[in-house]
């Protein structure tokens, strides 16, 4: 592809739009550092929205190239480099920034260590994850939209940590839909805390395996039954508009644990069969 070409394609609409992608995590990233140095944790929320909207252009930006017909080499690493920022680095640096700023009040001192490595591992994995994308699809047709993926998507991994993130918050809502007392508030944050540098490790390790994840948007939208396709994303946008943090986790923890435990019986027979011939 010449220069002319590869500047067409990076002005494209879709590109544009993997722009905005890009644009949000290192946005995330920015306010994540400011609440740090501010001692302001409102601005960690809002990085966790910054990328809740980053997973949306990530979701848009391969459909419109298609429809515009648009699709191209550069286009598609374009939206590997973003995604390595904005769902490789950004996560990880927000859940290290609420362990830190937080870990004083409800005293749990997790290991130094741990909160060094394991923001790093994610970040690591998430890039080797995207690697491997790469690799085992160049020579597939850019125009065919892919419904299952070889180990957890970057997006969904750097989702669930940052649903954590944001339900960190939601639940200290008076308006929260569940009426919890301040003692199991507390109780959840704590548990928040501790769990986090271990999620950030779980996922990394999800990324690299070869555990096999549909694509969500692609099972949302696909083909089938109008009545069933119209209620199911009426039922979830509804609880996304009534308590969206809480409904982001929850469908965050479905989306992570439902594929891998549907694969682990195979998983358990072909070690076997390796062990055992």
């Amino acid at each position: 592809m010449d220069s002319g070409s590869s500047l067409r394609s990076a002005v494209s609409p879709a590109s544009l739009i993997t722009l905005a992608n890009l644009a949000c995590g290192v946005s995330a990233m920015i306010w994540a550092s400011e609440a740090q140095r501010l001692g302001d944790l409102s601005l960690l929320e809002y990085s966790g929205w910054l990328i809740v909207l980053a997973t949306i252009f990530d979701a848009l930006d391969g459909k419109v190239a298609r429809m515009t017909r648009s699709t191209s080499t550069m286009g598609a690493q374009l939206d590997s480099l973003a995604d390595a920022v904005t769902f490789g680095v950004a996560p990880a640096l927000m859940v290290r920034a609420l362990v830190l700023m937080e870990q004083p009040i409800f005293e749990t001192r997790p290991h130094p260590r741990l909160l060094f490595v394991a923001p790093i591992l994610f970040s690591v994995c998430a890039i080797l994850r995207l690697a491997r994308f790469n690799t085992e699809t160049v020579k597939e047709d850019p125009n065919r939209e892919h419904g299952i993926f070889v180990g957890l998507p970057s997006p969904a991994a750097a989702g669930l940590p940052t649903a954590m993130l944001l339900f960190y918050f939601n639940v200290r809502d008076p308006d929260f839909f569940l009426p919890f007392s301040p003692e199991v508030i507390d109780g959840i944050n704590e548990i928040i805390l501790r769990i986090s540098p271990f999620l950030l490790i779980f996922m990394a390790m999800l990324m690299v395996s070869r555990v096999p994840y549909p694509h969500f948007f692609t099972w949302l939208t696909r083909s089938r039954n109008t009545f069933r396709a119209v209620a199911e994303t009426a039922i979830i946008f509804g609880l996304l508009l009534v308590e969206p943090a809480f409904s982001l986790l929850c469908a965050a923890v479905a989306f992570v644990l439902v594929p891998l435990i549907r694969a682990l019986p195979g998983m358990v027979r072909e070690a076997r069969h390796k062990t055992n011939p």
